[in-house]
Parts: C-alpha cells; structure tokens; sequence
C-alpha cells in the first residue's frame, strides 16, 4: 500500500517540479530582455548616429542579455522622432524658417504616424510667425495691424519679450489711443519682476501719464521689486518733477526696435552692461541695461568751474550727450584733457562701452581719487571693479568689492561675475570640486546659473567621480533645449 501511494505521488511531485521548471524557465526568459530602463543609452546612440557607441553599446546588451538579438532595424527601439529630428525643426523655427518647421513637422508625421508634435513645439512656431508679423507691421509702420496681432497673441507681451509691449505702447500713441498705451504700460508694471524692465517701463510711461498714474505705476513697480524700491522712487520722483515743470507730458523719441532712446539726460548714460560678454549700451533697454544707482539731481553745478576744475559742466554736458548717442569716439575725444573726477569718470564709461578697458581702469582709479561727490566715488569704484573683471583681475576686482559699499545690485553683479571667473579659472587648473562649489554658490546668490557654466559644473562632477550628479545635470539641461553640447555631454555621461 505504501509502495503503491509511493508509486502514485511520484508523477504528481515531477509535475509539481515540472511547474516549477517552467515558471522558472519563464521568468529567466524574462529577465534576458532589456528593460526601457537599459535601452536608454543605446537610443541616445542611435539618434546620434553614433555607430561605434551603438555597437559597444550592443556588446554590453548583449553580454548581459544573451538571449537578446538587437533588430536588424535600430530605429524599431526608438520610442519616438529621432532627437535630431525635433532640433532641425526648432532651428527652423529659430531662424525665421516656418514654411520649412511646418513641412518638417508633416514630413515627420508621416514617417512616425504615431507621432504628434508636441503642444510646446506648435507653441514655439505660432509665436515665431506672430512674433515676424507684428515686427513687420512695427518696421511698416502699420499701427493697426500691430495692434491686432499683439491682441490676438498674447505671448507676444509676455516680459520676457517686453520690447514687443514698449512697442505696442507706442503704437497706441500714434493712433492717438493714449489710454490704452498707458494700459500696456500697467499691465507691464503688475507683471514683470525685473527691476531694470520697471524702470525702463516707468520711464517711458511718463510720456502718456499724469503725475498721480505715474505714482500708481510706481507702486505696482514697487511691489514687483521690492528690493530695487529705492531705484524706483528716484526715479518716479525725478519723472514727476518733469512733469510738474513742464505741465505736458515729455515726448520720447522711438528709435528701432531694442533700442529706445529716451530724453532724459540727468542719468550717466555711458553705463555698461556688467555681463562677461559686455555690450555698449546708451540708455535704458530692459533687461540688457544695468546701471550703477546714481543720485536723481544729477548733472548739478560742478564747483570751480571749467578752468579751475580742468573741464567742468561744460565737457561732462557734451560727453553725456556723446554717450547718449552710443557715440563713444566723441566721448573719449571731449574728455581727453579734463582732470576733473566727475568727467574722468565719464570717460571711464565711455571707455568701457568702447571695449577700452585699460584706459577705463586709469580713468576710474583717478575719477575715484578726485571725486567730487560721495555718488561719483561710489560710480567710479564700481567701474574699477567692473574693468578689472574685463582684464580678469579678479582678486583686485574683489578686494574693490571689499573696501566700498556698494549698493545691494552692484554687489550682486560684481560677486557674481567673480564667482563665475573663480569656478571656470577652478575648472581649467582641474580643481574640479572648487568650481562646482563656486557655481553652487554663484546659483545661490544669483538664483541662477548660465547654461554654459551649468555644463561646466557637469564635467567637474563627471571630472571628479560623481557619475550620477553629472548625470543629473546633463538631463536636465538637455530636457530644457537639446543642443549638440548637451547630447555630446550625455553621450560622455552614458559611456
């Protein structure tokens, strides 16, 4: 009987171990596929076209799926349009190209049917061909078809397109519709945050403003900017002293688009960007202009006069009125004998602006030493500051910084040009840890961090081991905009 039950249990434990087999057989089968996860790199390889990473990359596959066979068609384990692909009709589109973005995109379409351009990529190309219509109409002087275009696209007024808004502003004088210019000119100064684009909004907003509209727009600047509250109240104060003088509203002169020029005077207008690549600049510009604070009752009586002083009121006048102009040339030529502070700090902007930045440290220097005022002493160190950072005398640029008391957004641009200069001079001597903490720090000051420093501080985590974060940072900038150096990037990352 025992024998016979023996017998019988015996077929049923080899199924049971068949089963066993089985499932086992099935989950090992399983487990020789790559998962979605394992085909990332090799996707990134293949819409890069780069055959000699595709067939290491299949080797690696390979090694650790033996039972996997890559198909004969690679393109089969892309999950979408090739990445080349998208960049094609983005640069289309970022050239003015849209005839051929909207050919590309059905091109596309039809090669992928599953495919659908993406909301932000149809986005993108309807505010390019808005964006050249209302320029056209602007150039064209066809006011009311600017205004229907701008009514009609919205994203056209956002701030960080805000000369489209100035210009519809200004459209709106010209047919005469004051109201709605000052409209614009308010929903301006509730939206944007950047204190340059306020200000450069309130000035222009004095041409159609009444004093207490212009105290209104002030406020909502004010509260947009908190911190550049000062800056705005000088300015208001001085609009509004215009204002009262004169009983009309001061007419501005409309020059070409991203580049308006303004009447006002009493600002030293040969101030220059303090960006790493840096541009002359006239006059307020939005967010391309960033001046040092300078005191609202200026230009006043300079003591002494043109003799006593080695060129005076007189010369400081004509300079401005020469850097008002982007004409740096005559600047430098009125300024070339005065030995007086007020003007040497002129000619120190004029010569910045004029990619002079020796001649602007000697101007600076003097100007500082001579300063006739704690406001022009204050300018001229910034604009040391400033030139020795062009010359890449950083740690002079710093010991500057140390010994003045700049205001809150000077500090920021000279400290955050330094710990920008500091983390790329880290990365070429290979210390690669010390550029990543300046970076680090420079985001954290500035809120931000340049795209090409952001790469940068990537190669000093891939540069000192850390894989993953370099990783990180590559993806991320690579999600935001994909561009030949953040896929040459990723491809070093995945290697």
């Amino acid at each position: 009987m025992h024998s016979a039950m023996r017998i019988f249990r015996r077929p049923l434990a080899n199924c049971a171990i068949a089963i066993l087999v089985q499932a086992f057989c099935l989950s090992h089968a399983a487990a020789q596929t790559p998962t979605d996860a394992d085909l990332e790199a090799l996707r990134f390889y293949i819409a890069e076209d780069n055959e000699q990473a595709i067939r290491s990359e299949i080797r690696r596959l390979q090694l650790r799926y033996p039972d996997w066979t890559a198909p004969e068609d690679l393109t089969r384990l892309q999950r979408g349009v090739p990445a080349e692909t998208i960049d094609r009709i983005y640069s289309q589109i970022a050239d003015g190209d849209f005839d051929g973005a909207r050919s590309t995109i059905e091109r596309t379409s039809t090669a992928y049917p599953e495919w659908t351009p993406s909301a932000q990529l149809l986005q993108t190309l309807s505010i390019g061909e808005a964006q050249e219509r209302f320029s056209e109409a602007v150039s064209a002087g066809n006011g009311t078809a600017a205004v229907r275009i701008a009514r009609s696209n919205p994203e056209l007024l956002r701030c960080e397109r805000v000369n489209n808004a100035w210009l519809l502003a200004e459209q709106y004088v010209a047919l005469g519709q004051s109201g709605a210019a000052l409209e614009v000119y308010r929903a301006t100064a509730r939206s944007c945050t950047d204190s340059d684009i306020l200000i450069a909004t309130l000035e222009k907003s004095a041409a159609v403003a009444s004093v207490a509209q212009l105290a209104e727009l002030a406020e909502a600047a004010r509260a947009q900017a908190p911190s550049a509250a000062g800056r705005i109240t000088t300015v208001e104060d001085r609009l509004r002293a215009g204002i009262v003088a004169t009983g009309v509203t001061r007419p501005r002169v409309a020059g070409p688009a991203g580049s308006q020029t303004s009447t006002v005077t009493d600002l030293p207008a040969s101030r220059t960007t303090p960006l790493a690549s840096l541009r002359p600049v006239a006059r307020p510009q939005g967010l391309a202009t960033r001046r040092p604070t300078v005191s609202a009752a200026r230009p006043r009586p300079i003591g002494g006069g043109a003799a006593a002083s080695g060129g005076g009121p007189a010369v400081l006048s004509r300079a401005r009125q020469a850097a008002d102009r982007g004409d740096w040339s005559r600047c430098l030529a009125l300024t070339a004998d005065s030995q007086h502070g007020a003007v040497l700090s002129q000619r120190g902007w004029c010569a910045l602006n004029s990619n002079r930045p020796m001649e602007a440290l000697s101007d600076f220097r003097v100007a500082a030493a001579r300063a006739p005022t704690a406001q022009t002493r204050l300018d001229s160190s910034y604009g040391m500051a400033l030139a020795m950072l062009r010359l890449d005398m950083v740690d002079d640029a710093a010991a500057v910084a140390a010994r003045t008391h700049f205001d809150k957004a000077q500090r920021l641009e000279i400290e955050s040009q330094i710990l920008d200069k500091r983390g790329v001079a880290a990365y070429q001597r290979q210390e690669y840890r010390r550029a990543i903490a300046y970076f680090d720090e420079l985001e954290r000051v500035t809120g931000i961090v340049r795209r090409d420093l952001a790469l940068l501080r990537g190669y000093a985590y891939l540069n000192s081991g850390q894989r993953s974060a370099a990783k990180a940072e590559f993806l991320r900038l690579h999600e935001q905009m994909s561009t030949p150096a953040s896929r040459r990037a990723l491809s070093e990352v995945l290697r």
